[in-house]
């Protein structure tokens, strides 16, 4: 139902809420870029950006989650997918999130808007967690929408696309605008002349199923701080108040041009030479980009990286040259931007559209910067397709 099935509740702790000892507090955050946007020009140092001169803003970012556990023994490697210990308590959902406006507190840089998602006090069987240093892995779902769902922060406008994902079986949709604010100045006139026919505004939209497990990931707060240490996975409940385990949303990894890759360049380019020329009433739809990931303008001419003529930060490398600030290797044939699929099997990345999808699915973190590990993107796992319709 389109007005049904999405029903209030209470999280069970605001950010003013005294802090119980010993309990879980679960909360979620698109970060400040999902709130604000990818700028071409950074705010922040080491910011992701638009090499090629775009910025995005996001009207929303909807997510579903599911199937919340804490179970013992957090300590395999992101990249070994054995099952862990028994499960000491867990949440069933599914939570309509939108990680566009989340709001209530700060989140774990101390930027970023966060929101309640729930809280746990006890184990399952009603016994506290132990405060001793034991530490229990933290898994979650990104799931299918779904019916009835908890309605975290959906508004009244937003209950159409939620039902729109239900009926089309997507965990995550986009809206959002891209507007090019780089300077059109590549060295070729006639490569030239098709860039300045690209629309300098797209608004789009784009929906997909990308369901899969969030398996035993690594709190950043743990210190020393490290994306991935066996020794910083899970969550620790202290004596002294609560802990909190935030669900992170990086909303970057859509436009990445490298698979599996953290610090990765955003192109537009490849999405604008295919868009409409007017998107206002209708957005383009980044779903039925089924083209090539050896990228093109719409008339098939090879699309060249025209980020070397943008003065983009962390681009200050040579083609050929190895790019040491992101340690990868800038667009080997700058004539013609490939998405690089990094080792990903060809047949499951093979369009622009599944490159996109499969990218975002190791956008979900614990606590800011936390790796997960993603079933189903390992090279071992069974190779999990994104369904794009």
């Amino acid at each position: 139902p389109a007005d049904g099935g999405l029903v209030g509740y209470d999280p069970g702790y605001t950010g003013q809420t005294p802090n119980k000892p010993g309990s879980v507090e679960v909360s979620i955050s698109g970060e400040t870029l999902g709130v604000r946007g990818l700028p071409f020009h950074q705010v922040n140092v080491g910011d992701p950006v638009f090499v090629d001169g775009w910025n995005v803003s996001f009207d929303e970012i909807l997510v579903v989650l599911d199937n919340l556990q804490l179970t013992a023994n957090p300590n395999y490697a992101s990249e070994d997918p054995r099952p862990l210990g028994m499960v000491a308590a867990h949440q069933s959902g599914p939570f309509a999130v939108d990680m566009h406006h989340p709001f209530g507190f700060l989140g774990k840089d101390g930027q970023e808007p966060a929101q309640a998602l729930f809280k746990w006090d006890n184990q399952d069987n009603g016994s506290p967690f132990l405060a001793d240093g034991t530490r229990y892995a933290f898994s979650y779902d990104v799931s299918q929408a779904k019916y009835p769902a908890y309605n975290v922060n959906i508004s009244p406008s937003q209950v159409a696309d939620y039902d729109l994902m239900v009926r089309k079986g997507w965990s995550k949709l986009y809206r959002g605008t891209a507007s090019f604010v780089g300077q059109s100045n590549y060295p070729d006139a006639a490569i030239e002349a098709k860039f300045e026919a690209m629309p300098s505004v797209v608004h789009f939209v784009a929906g997909w199923n990308d369901a899969t497990r969030m398996l035993d990931c690594v709190n950043n707060d743990l210190q020393p701080p490290s994306i991935d240490l066996v020794s910083h996975r899970g969550v620790l409940p202290k004596s002294s108040g609560s802990e909190r385990a935030q669900i992170t949303l990086h909303v970057d990894h859509l436009f990445w041009d490298i698979v599996r890759h953290e610090n990765a360049w955003l192109r537009f380019d490849p999405i604008a030479a295919w868009a409409p020329s007017d998107t206002a009433t209708t957005p383009f739809d980044l779903m039925t980009l089924n083209k090539s990931l050896a990228t093109t303008f719409s008339d098939g001419t090879p699309l060249p990286d025209r980020g070397l003529y943008q003065g983009a930060p962390n681009y200050a490398v040579a083609p050929g040259q190895v790019d040491t600030v992101n340690n990868r290797d800038p667009q080997p044939n700058p004539k013609q931007v490939v998405l690089n699929i990094n080792g990903t099997p060809t047949a499951s990345a093979g369009t622009i559209a599944t490159f996109m999808v499969f990218s975002a699915q190791s956008q979900m973190h614990l606590n800011a910067q936390g790796l997960c590990y993603v079933v189903g993107q390992h090279a071992n796992d069974p190779f999990y397709l994104p369904a794009l319709h």
